[in-house]
């Protein structure tokens, strides 16, 4: 694979499994000189096919100058903010202005979105899933944590290349694998779209996926959660659409139902599941949650011992006792936990190792800046800073962003015999260390301000 051909770099960036012939393994052998090569064609790729058709990213380098690409680091100035994926104004979700939000969305797609029926929607559910209907986006929102929900332009198409791999890794060429998902089936968030292509790429069908409860949570219903928690936060009553205010019940309700069906629902595992090798998948605090269920019970040792169980997303604000994982490899039997580093904004899960590194999917370029600056540090050896990223499989919006993520990364081989760039454990939100003040983005943050500036024009 040293001599690539435009036609396997092609490949490489649009479906980098059958690229690598279906092993999963090979995608994680490649030498460090030939995957940056593959890296820099894909970048190249995407950038020239993604100008004059993507507004918000000739914005971008009509203010910064970058015109083209010629090594990796080019692309850094053009970097999204966190904030681009909720530039629109928070009035246009209480005005029920979809319409002006489809119009917002549009200049971060290049997928057509004149068919949508936006200006007959009267919540956000009905928007997202007219937009599911109708346009090959599959938008995934934010868990809502901060009070403002983002909305990122994922496509069908892009997701599906994306589990094909998680896929070919769990599965490695094998049978379905029962999929436990200890929660809502569906939804629209980031995680909770995952359960869909898990059904298709691990599970073999929607039979083999076992979940905790068969509804699907609303996101007016998670915006308003959010909007409650960061008003109580800041000690002020919740400043919220009346009308979504008027559903805090139906938010509560489900709450409760979902807390009482945990019962229930790991003894249903027990019933259907017990020594199978199983895929389990969540954020810390619900797995820790699904095996305390489990552990009162008396169950534990419940799944084969591969099993693989992938805890991910951190604890979503919620205290963790020191023996979490302990307790949930009592609950599953498996022989350990496989963590994975995942955020809404790329089409990767990353996992983690035996030596305890999160390997970097190779259609992931990773940068690390220095917080204070935003100057790159070099792509060699170990380097800590902010976690910069550009997301190869994104065809139809532009791939790269800045995290508000402190991380260590290591460009060197790893131990445990991969090649690919590793992020080490420790990973921490930006704000939690150091003087926030210091931590400005003043190197590129007049092209954000363009990003931003155009994004809402005309909202």
């Amino acid at each position: 694979m040293t001599s690539q051909t435009a036609t396997t770099e092609e490949l490489f960036a649009d479906d980098p499994l059958a690229w690598a012939g279906g092993d999963y393994r090979a995608l994680h052998r490649l030498g460090q000189t030939e995957l940056a090569e593959l890296q820099l064609a894909a970048l190249r790729r995407r950038f020239a096919d993604l100008r004059g058709e993507l507004a918000v990213l000739d914005a971008m380098v009509a203010d910064t100058g970058v015109e083209a690409i010629e090594t990796l680091g080019d692309a850094i100035p053009l970097l999204f903010s966190p904030e681009v994926y909720k530039s629109y104004p928070a009035s246009l979700l209480r005005r029920k202005r979809f319409d002006v939000l489809t119009g917002w969305l549009s200049r971060l797609t290049t997928v057509d979105l004149s068919g949508a029926r936006a200006a007959a929607a009267t919540s956000i559910d009905d928007w997202l899933a007219d937009l599911d209907a109708s346009t090959d986006l599959r938008v995934q929102h934010s868990s809502v944590t901060s009070g403002t929900m983002s909305f990122v332009p994922h496509t069908h198409s892009e997701v599906d290349a994306m589990f094909s791999v998680v896929g070919a890794r769990v599965r490695g060429g094998g049978d379905p694998v029962p999929v436990v998902w200890p929660m809502i089936r569906k939804g629209r968030s980031g995680i909770m779209r995952c359960a869909d292509a898990l059904a298709e790429h691990v599970a073999g069908g929607a039979d083999n996926v076992h979940a905790m409860h068969p509804g699907r949570m609303s996101a007016d219903v998670m915006l308003l959660a959010g909007q409650i928690a960061a008003a109580r936060a800041r000690g002020e009553d919740v400043d919220a659409d009346p009308g979504l205010l008027a559903r805090r019940e139906e938010f509560e309700a489900l709450r409760r139902e979902s807390e009482a069906a945990m019962p229930g629902f790991v003894e249903r595992l027990a019933d259907t599941l017990r020594g199978q090798r199983v895929y389990l998948m969540n954020t810390w605090n619900t797995l820790h949650q699904v095996a305390t269920a489990g552990l009162d019970r008396g169950l534990d040792g419940l799944f084969a011992a591969d099993s693989l169980i992938e805890p991910g997303g951190g604890t979503k604000g919620a205290h963790m006792p020191d023996d979490w994982q302990d307790r949930v490899l009592r609950f599953t039997g498996a022989d350990r936990l496989q963590h994975i580093y995942a955020m809404t904004e790329t089409t990767a899960l990353h996992p983690m190792c035996g030596e305890g590194r999160y390997h970097l999917e190779p259609w992931t370029v990773a940068f690390v800046l220095d917080p204070a600056t935003d100057e790159p540090l070099p792509r060699t050896g170990t380097q800590t800073g902010r976690g910069a990223f550009f997301d190869l499989l994104a065809r139809t919006h532009w791939g790269g962003f800045r995290s508000e993520d402190r991380i260590t990364v290591a460009y060197e081989p790893c131990a445990c015999g991969r090649s690919t760039p590793q992020v080490h454990d420790g990973i921490r939100r930006l704000k939690d260390v150091g003087d926030v003040d210091k931590i400005n983005c003043a190197a590129t943050d007049s092209a954000h301000r363009a990003a931003l500036d155009h994004l809402s024009g005309g909202s």
